[in-house]
């Protein structure tokens, strides 16, 4: 079993994730087109099966139908499936598929996306909106948690 990271090496690989991001989206300032891209990003989730919408997978607190199963590879690093028929919210999960996609359970559990408010979405997304983010990702850091112990125990 390969050791976990350290606190420091989860925060380095966060810090380079949370620069790239950044980065993408560095040349948008109208929130018109960082919708836009949110939207060209939701595109780029590959489809997620219909026999895995089913309601336990349901992320609760969203506006729109967003469904989400994880997995931990055999080196810790997590797996995220999410799917969603609405294009802002398969935007912001991709948002943060971005981020914590084949990262250590531990970067989700202990690193929130600050992100968020450096892209300024927390200005520009409704308050419906808002709260489905936070819920994707309150349901990706509990299922990192989940699965981390479950490693490790």
């Amino acid at each position: 079993m390969k050791k976990s990271p350290s606190y420091t090496e989860v925060l380095y690989l966060y810090e380079q994730k949370h620069e790239a991001l950044l980065q993408k989206f560095s040349l948008l300032r109208d929130p018109k087109e960082i919708y836009e891209k949110l939207i060209e990003l939701g595109r780029t989730l590959p489809p997620l099966p219909d026999d895995l919408k089913r309601a336990e997978n349901l992320v609760q607190g969203c506006q729109s139908e967003v469904y989400l199963l994880a997995e931990i590879d055999p080196d810790g690093k997590m797996i995220y499936h999410i799917g969603s028929e609405a294009l802002i919210s398969s935007g912001l999960a991709a948002l943060l598929l971005l981020v914590y996609q084949g990262e250590p359970a531990e970067m989700a559990m202990l690193c929130p996306p600050l992100f968020i408010s450096d892209l300024g979405l927390g200005k520009s997304l409704s308050p419906g909106r808002s709260n489905g983010l936070a819920s994707i990702y309150a349901r990706m850091k509990q299922e990192a948690t989940k699965l981390y112990l479950k490693k490790n125990s």
